[in-house]
């Protein structure tokens, strides 16, 4: 009979030793389910948030392949909505603190109402009107 055994990693608790996934489990297992190229990528390059911080999903590599954790997914998905959080505070604050008055909701969806086109031109059309006459026309 052989005896299987485990090296541990020092001062890691033995349950983290064993729990690396490659790019493909972890890519089967990440929320909305991404490709294995696109959790290379936030290993390695990462994800800039709205703060423009770069936020990168912690990895290993052991040999020549990279691996990752269930937690590190979890912490990256943390880290990246507590940017988001810090960006939308800061720019809600700043919104309240500069917003002008309401304007009107013809004004706010570009349009203006018949009546003001209407008003306009016949403005317009008296301002002609007005030009001729000074030349005698």
């Amino acid at each position: 009979m052989t005896k299987s055994t485990t090296s541990t990693v020092p001062n890691r608790p033995q349950s983290e030793t064993n729990d690396h996934l490659s790019l493909s489990q972890a890519a089967r297992l990440a929320p909305g389910k991404p490709t294995p190229n696109c959790i290379w990528r936030w290993c390695r390059r990462g994800v800039k948030a709205r703060t423009g911080e770069r936020i990168r999903l912690e990895h290993v590599r052991i040999g020549g392949k990279l691996f990752t954790t269930r937690r590190w997914i979890n912490e990256f998905g943390e880290r990246l909505a507590e940017a988001d959080r810090a960006y939308f505070d800061v720019a809600d604050d700043e919104v309240v603190e500069k917003s002008p008055a309401p304007r009107s909701r013809a004004k706010r969806s570009g349009r203006r109402n018949r009546q003001g086109r209407d008003a306009d031109r016949e403005a317009r059309h008296r301002q002609v009107e007005e030009e001729l006459e000074a030349e005698g026309l």
